[in-house]
């Protein structure tokens, strides 16, 4: 590989999928909203197709302007009236158009030219360009914008009413972690009145209001939406690790029922007594025929959140951990001290030298990372996208009580798998 390529390679390694296709993400995550993406067709399909991962038929509610050459020189207005002309007679509930790299510096005013269309629905315009940051800045921005766009006087507030903010199934297993935590929620008594980012309709987000607590699931993506429902409306908000493992779920039940009593907290403490209580012996079992579960390294390269609550997860309850490298876009609040070394998303460098060296290592990352290492020498499990290298069919969380089963009888497996090629 000649050095332009490898420099190429890098790059594409570690450089987030940029803002536009987080903010088409979020919504994708409202069911009959219409997404407008007003910008070339590569920027349209390489956001499409992140989402197609979780939406497959995406592309029914999701369009392009197409914007060429000329767009760019003499304004998107007369391709973005013809994208809009179909829903001036068939209006959807919302309409969100998403403005790319190339259309956000051509400078159009993207919502006078889409009230001059006549459309009859709340229209939500914002530019969230690559150049405009990560997956999850684009997110908050449309997040934000839609709420602010759609908001109204508080609801009447139900007791024991939780929204969860900040998930989508735009990551990798996004969805099946929100079904968990929406279960063990509601198996504490909680009602769960919507799931910010999540299978919602247009209808649902100035129904928000009616929970009585806000739980921040995945930071970077969710605080900022939490905020503005602070300030717009008084809600509180928690913004704990994301709950992976027994304990970290046992820890998130805990922070939640701090800030509001759960109805059912019995039910819940017991399921998880009694989950806890059967994997250690099983688990027992294991470390008695096989030893202690070790890796001399671990590295995890995960959207922050993801990253840190695994981190967590690991070094305190799932193995013994010598040296836990973290890589993610930022630090969550105290979390520096779970890891050995941290890294941003430019120590590229730093990354390859660690998952090319690895021996008797775990990789939590993604397909980008995976190619670096030795699957003789390292165990790898994807916990992010892209994820070329692995198939998932069933609805097995990461997160809560069934995500931390799941995790854990994968680590071992692998690990029992290479010890036993290595005693053959």
């Amino acid at each position: 590989m000649g050095e332009r390529e490898k420099s190429f390679d890098d790059v594409c390694m570690y450089t987030d999928t940029c803002a536009l296709a987080g903010a088409s993400a979020f919504f994708a995550g409202i069911r009959d909203a219409v997404i407008v993406v007003n910008g070339p067709l590569w920027c349209y399909y390489f956001a499409m197709r992140h989402i197609e991962h979780s939406q497959s038929t995406i592309s029914h509610r999701m369009i392009c302007t197409q914007l060429d050459n000329d767009a760019i020189v003499f304004g998107a207005e007369e391709y973005l009236q013809e994208a809009l002309s179909p829903y001036v007679e068939q209006p959807p509930p919302l309409l969100a158009i998403v403005s790319s790299c190339a259309a956000g510096l051509i400078g159009d005013d993207i919502e006078a030219i889409a009230r001059g269309a006549g459309l009859a629905c709340p229209v939500v315009a914002l530019d969230s360009s690559g150049l405009a940051g990560s997956f999850a800045d684009g997110w908050d921005k449309a997040a934000r914008a839609a709420l602010q766009t759609l908001s109204a006087e508080r609801c009447e507030v139900q007791a024991h009413a939780v929204n969860l903010i900040g998930m989508t199934d735009a990551y990798y297993n996004g969805g099946n972690d929100a079904r968990e935590l929406v279960r063990l929620l509601e198996t504490a008594g909680y009602v769960v009145n919507a799931v910010l980012g999540i299978d919602m309709s247009a209808e649902d987000l100035p129904h928000l209001t009616q929970a009585a607590l806000n739980i921040v699931v995945h930071g970077e993506l969710g605080r900022g939406s939490a905020q503005l429902l602070e300030e717009l409306y008084g809600m509180p908000y928690i913004a704990p690790l994301p709950p992976y493992g027994r304990a970290g779920t046992q820890r998130w039940m805990r922070e939640i029922a701090r800030a509001l009593p759960p109805q059912h907290g019995d039910a819940a403490g017991a399921e998880i007594d009694r989950v806890t209580r059967e994997d250690f012996l099983r688990i027992n079992e294991c470390k008695m025929l096989w030893g202690e579960l070790r890796y001399e390294t671990a590295v995890i390269r995960a959207p922050a959140s993801t990253a840190w609550g695994l981190a967590q997860a690991l070094r305190t309850e799932w193995a013994d951990v010598f040296h836990l490298v973290v890589a993610a876009e930022h630090v969550e609040a105290g979390a520096e001290k779970i890891a050995d070394e941290v890294l941003g998303e430019t120590d590229a460098l730093r990354i390859q030298e660690l998952l090319a060296g690895m021996d008797g290592g775990l990789l939590l990352g993604s397909s980008n990372e995976s190619a670096h290492i030795d699957p003789r020498t390292a165990e790898y499990f994807p916990v992010a996208y892209p994820v070329q290298d692995f198939l998932q069919l069933t609805d097995n969380p990461f997160m809560g009580l069934r995500g931390a089963r799941h995790i854990e009888e994968r680590l071992w497996n692998g690990n029992i798998l290479r010890r036993k090629i290595i005693l053959s």
